[in-house]
């Protein structure tokens, strides 16, 4: 895909992938093909310079009646953040979903590309139809393996959903601040099993952010920035936690009515 060909509200939305591919490299959060991104960006397309008819359509094993029609950026299957964040234009799909919402077409311009979507689009879009159907902003899904989230699962103590958000609120106040409906907890399943894609629909009722255990996290924002940040909010939580019991104490936190406080 030439992302010059594109206007540029959705040039910028490919951009700000790119951007956050890169970021996702450097902190080491996505090693080898680890994670994968989406974001609906309808809203940019009223008017698009494809010829639909060049591009097959490829049914759905569920219907997604909430996000028909609707065009979707998506990481391409087997790409790596660091080579997303120096080739863009192979390394993302633009999907559009049919107007029955039975089947999706990836669209192209070379005819001979092969690009394909991440194994991830189901999970991907069962998430997108769960965000349009309940409304708001959120429209960017981001998946990533933070070592430091990943970690505390690790730790029985913290395989408990309001143990974990109590420490991770505690540690520093910008958590409570800009998460206040903290983490979501899914115990281990099978990664991109329909277990794991139910298992986290059912935690984004409630939360913006679910860690998988021994796996790691998935961000929802009204754009891809706003997931990433909420990501690294809650790392910068972890990690002070883990610097704390490496220098040989238990981290005291935030006191109960310091927390009132933020509240």
């Amino acid at each position: 895909m030439e992302l010059n060909k594109i206007n540029q509200k959705a040039q910028n939305a490919a951009q700000e992938i790119v951007t956050v591919a890169g970021l996702l490299w450097e902190k080491g959060w996505a090693e080898a093909g680890a994670g994968n991104i989406s974001v609906n960006v309808t809203e940019y397309f009223p008017g698009l310079n494809f010829d639909f008819r060049a591009s097959p359509m490829i049914d759905l094993k569920n219907p997604y009646q909430h996000i028909a029609g609707n065009f979707i950026f998506i990481t391409t299957k087997g790409s790596r953040m660091r080579s997303l964040a120096k080739d863009p234009g192979n390394n993302i799909c633009l999907i559009k979903i049919s107007e029955a919402g039975t089947a999706y077409q990836v669209l192209f311009e070379e005819k001979d590309s092969t690009s394909l979507p991440s194994s991830e689009l189901p999970s991907h879009l069962a998430i997108h139809e769960l965000l349009a159907k309940r409304g708001g902003t959120d429209k960017a899904i981001l998946h990533t393996h933070v070592q430091e989230l990943i970690a505390l699962t690790h730790i029985p103590k913290y395989m408990n959903e309001k143990t974990l958000n109590d420490m991770l609120w505690s540690m520093h106040p910008e958590t409570e601040y800009f998460i206040p409906e903290g983490i979501g907890l899914v115990p281990f399943e099978l990664p991109g099993s329909e277990n794991l894609a139910t298992a986290t629909l059912k935690s984004l009722q409630e939360h913006p952010v679910v860690l998988w255990e021994k796996h790691g996290c998935l961000a929802i924002g009204k754009d891809l920035n706003e997931a990433f940040d909420r990501i690294e909010i809650l790392t910068k939580s972890a990690t002070i936690y883990f610097l704390c019991r490496d220098a040989g104490f238990d981290p005291e936190g935030l006191t109960e009515e310091q927390m009132k406080k933020l509240q």
